[in-house]
């Protein structure tokens, strides 16, 4: 994410709004297609490892292999016929995603590093993207490369991740792929989840796709820039998804006859204090981000965008919602119940493409974010009655001071503070005041029950 993060900054501070509009234009498209291509497969395949005997994971690995390999070939000619309609720029760097598509799409191997006691070995994939996505990046600049160079190299990175991913994968279990009636099972299994993500990315786009067609490449990077932290968000969202899946899996136990009283009780138990902690600083982070808004965009991009300070704080609320959606449907995936998410992402879709038709004409810029937000607000609407449905309700009254806790204090270090030491002041009594919070959270839990789990699921 910090990798990601870094080559974006440069590349606005390297190129200007433009170049960055269309630079970004790049990986939206590219992220749509990375989800396509996984389907909902890593989700489903974290929680069939954390729940199945270790005897079960080579066969389990090798029908993920055979899913993978079918669906990537998919979305590399979805996407090859896709092409002419994108800026010529980005044409060359997708046209090398959708033909190296498997290996674009290959991460999902950190599932597999914690259930069998190596979480340690997922850095060294990240490692690699990291330094391939920011010295190429860097390197590119600095040689005044065609723009369409910096987007190639956001492509090799992650064929890179894929590649080094894979290799320490075949060093637990044998890189062998299983049937192609086998890796379609896989991925009808994962059917709910698969259209719900690709939904779900193509949602968080479409107000850049929205506002790439009705306003000009300027707007678009002023968007682009101030919306990056919504994409920040959005990972940060799937870091915290990965790790939780198989925990939450390990909770419920095997569903083969459905999902028992204890067990989505103990999912119940386990969804809460991890909901608490990220709900925490996900409203402490939030109230930081408006408060620093306008510094950090001109820090971090420069003076000429400017006008992505408002657009940064709608996206640091879009992130929190996301992230608690997340969490939630996470808890969801083990219970074997996804069909819910295909049509949330459905409104969600429908609710974006509406107030964006409503709202860009008005204010190109305000217009699209709070289009994007309103469609957050729906999916979150319908993840948490779909949890509470099936599960519970997954927070307690008596969980509301450590919840808001947090963004209460760092709202009132805004307020009260000088507005000069805001960009110090604030985002300390965010760190500060979420830290404490999980310290309570999790110092409540010492007296529950344990979950039967291994060293490494438990530093997960």
């Amino acid at each position: 994410m910090a990798a990601g993060f870094a080559a974006f900054v440069m590349v606005g501070h390297g190129v200007g709004p433009a170049a960055l509009g269309r630079y970004g234009l790049a990986l939206a498209v590219l992220a749509v297609a990375l989800i396509a291509a996984d389907f909902g497969t890593t989700l489903t395949f974290g929680s069939r490892l954390g729940a199945g005997a270790p005897e079960m994971r080579a066969a389990e690995f090798g029908r993920m292999i055979s899913a993978r390999l079918l669906l990537g070939g998919g979305t590399g000619l979805l996407l090859l016929g896709a092409l002419p309609l994108l800026p010529g720029e980005i044409r060359p760097a997708l046209a090398l995603a959708a033909v190296l598509m498997p290996l674009a799409a290959a991460r999902f191997q950190d599932s597999l590093f914690q259930v069998c006691g190596k979480p340690g070995w997922s850095v060294w994939p990240s490692l690699a993207n990291a330094v391939v996505l920011v010295g190429g990046t860097a390197l590119a600049l600095w040689l005044q490369l065609p723009e369409a160079a910096l987007s190639i190299v956001a492509v090799a990175s992650g064929i890179v991740y894929g590649v080094v991913g894979l290799i320490l994968a075949a060093k637990l279990l044998p890189l062998r792929p299983a049937s192609l009636s086998q890796g379609w099972a896989t991925i009808r299994a994962a059917a709910g989840v698969g259209i719900s993500n690709a939904l779900g990315s193509l949602n968080g786009r479409i107000s850049l796709i929205m506002l790439a067609a009705l306003a000009g490449a300027a707007e678009l990077g002023q968007f682009t820039a101030g919306f990056r932290f919504f994409e920040l968000g959005a990972a940060v969202a799937i870091t915290l998804c990965a790790p939780l899946v198989p925990v939450f899996g390990r909770a419920v136990g095997a569903i083969d006859a459905g999902p028992t009283r204890s067990g989505t009780d103990r999912l119940r138990a386990s969804v809460r204090p991890a909901l608490i902690v990220i709900l925490a600083a996900a409203g402490a982070g939030t109230v930081a981000a408006c408060a620093v808004a306008d510094p950090l965009v001109r820090v971090i991009f420069g003076p000429d965008f400017a006008a992505a300070a408002p657009v940064l704080r709608i996206a640091a609320a879009m992130s929190a919602l996301l992230i608690t959606a997340t969490v939630l449907f996470a808890g969801l995936v083990p219970l074997g119940r996804t069909g819910f998410a295909v049509r949330g992402s459905a409104a969600a879709c429908a609710t974006n493409l509406a107030a964006c038709a409503v709202l860009i004409p008005l204010d190109p810029l305000l217009g699209a974010a709070w289009a994007a937000l309103l469609a957050e607000v729906a999916m979150l609407a319908v993840v948490a009655r779909a949890f509470w449905r099936e599960a519970g309700a997954p927070l307690a009254p008596g969980d509301a001071p450590t919840v808001l806790g947090p963004g209460l204090v760092t709202a009132l270090a805004w307020a009260a503070g000088p507005a000069t030491l805001a960009p110090i002041t604030v985002p300390f009594a965010a760190v500060l005041s979420a830290a404490v919070a999980a310290w309570l959270c999790l110092r409540g839990r010492s007296t529950a029950a344990p979950l039967p789990l291994s060293i490494p699921e438990a530093s997960s």
